[in-house]
């Protein structure tokens, strides 16, 4: 594979099997920003869960897909988002593979970005139609919850409505997980930190490529 061929192959390395679901936001911002640029996809299931050191990880996934491009998806938790993104720029001097690395990086979670789109976790929930008021935070708060991932679970066990006894048998992790696949539009995501810095970073990434392979854009 390489950048010389008409589409651009991307590989996505992250720390657990839930944020594959990241790939719905990738695909957006490839549909909103290169429409005309086919691309692909696939995430490095090999490097999951992130037991090794990063560069190792970023070293198997170039080892096995051989990208054009690879996202480093890693969240900011306890740290700040630029030592997060230092700490990805570092295992990427490591890593002896010619292709760019961009680091995706949530301020606290990834949960942190499933926390703005109210009709999507609903249907995640597997309540469409519910109306019991779920109460997302503002925008401006989102990246300053000290635990996204509570948050988005308290949602989602509101959301699907259950009485107490079927309650306990709901499975929030699976629901979690299917949020973005029913988010219309990750524009909303744009009034964050690490979504302004991610998407930025791709958008360089990807121009850079199509630069130097003379595709279309």
């Amino acid at each position: 594979m390489g950048a010389t061929l008409s589409i651009i192959n991307m590989t996505l390395v992250c720390d657990g099997s839930s944020d594959i679901c990241l790939q719905d936001v990738i695909q957006w911002l490839m549909d909103t920003n290169f429409p005309d640029i086919a691309f692909r996809i696939v995430p490095a299931k090999e490097v999951i869960p992130a037991r090794d050191p990063l560069h190792h990880r970023l070293s198997r996934a170039y080892e096995l897909y051989q990208p054009d491009l690879i996202l480093c998806h890693r969240d900011a938790e306890a740290v700040t988002l630029e030592d997060r993104v230092a700490e990805i720029a570092n295992a990427s001097e490591l890593l002896d593979a010619p292709v760019p690395i961009v680091p995706l990086v949530p301020v606290r979670m990834l949960e942190s970005w499933l926390l703005v789109d109210e009709p999507a976790i609903r249907c995640a929930a597997n309540n469409r139609n519910g109306t019991t008021p779920l109460q997302l935070p503002t925008p401006d708060r989102i990246e300053r919850l000290p635990d996204p991932k509570a948050k988005l679970f308290d949602l989602l066990k509101i959301a699907c409505d259950l009485p107490p006894q079927r309650l306990r048998r709901f499975n929030v992790e699976q629901s979690r997980s299917r949020v973005t696949g029913f988010m219309q539009s990750f524009e909303p995501l744009r009034q964050q930190q690490g979504f302004q810095r991610f998407e930025q970073s791709f958008i360089d990434a990807v121009g850079s490529l199509t630069k130097a392979a003379d595709i279309e854009d």
